[in-house]
């Protein structure tokens, strides 16, 4: 049986408090961005919007209902800097295997700066592009 000194003992202790603590760090500070959303000036009935950062880090994402999103209702925020944006509107009406109705355009593709506080970004997204 391997007998640990009570010097050990503390330095065995410092050790997994230190790695607890690293365990518990605080979670990266994330942004609400809400906005609207318009196909043709006319609202997306349902749909997903997503920012994909341009550096490292998590991509935020909300659900678009009636023409409007919120990443803090229904998805991520962000952390703020360069965001690649992609967009897939449908026309809300059900249907078999097609639950958010069918694709209204091709898959909307964009770039936006989002400062590191909480946010608007409306975007109306035109069918001539």
């Amino acid at each position: 049986m391997m007998r640990v000194s009570p010097r050990g003992s503390v330095v065995m202790v410092f050790v997994l408090g230190l790695a607890a603590l690293a365990g518990c760090a605080r979670e990266e500070k994330l942004y609400r961005v809400s906005g609207a959303v318009t196909y043709d000036g006319k609202p997306v009935a349902k749909g997903l919007i997503f920012f994909d950062p341009q550096a490292e880090g998590p991509q935020g994402f909300a659900n678009i209902v009636g023409g409007k999103y919120d990443t803090g209702q229904q998805g991520k925020g962000v952390r703020g800097g360069a965001y690649n944006v992609r967009v897939n509107g449908f026309d809300g009406k059900v249907a078999n295997e097609a639950p958010f109705g069918q694709a209204l355009f091709p898959e909307y593709t964009g770039t936006k700066y989002l400062p590191n506080e909480d946010s608007t970004y409306d975007l109306d997204i035109s069918k001539r592009r």
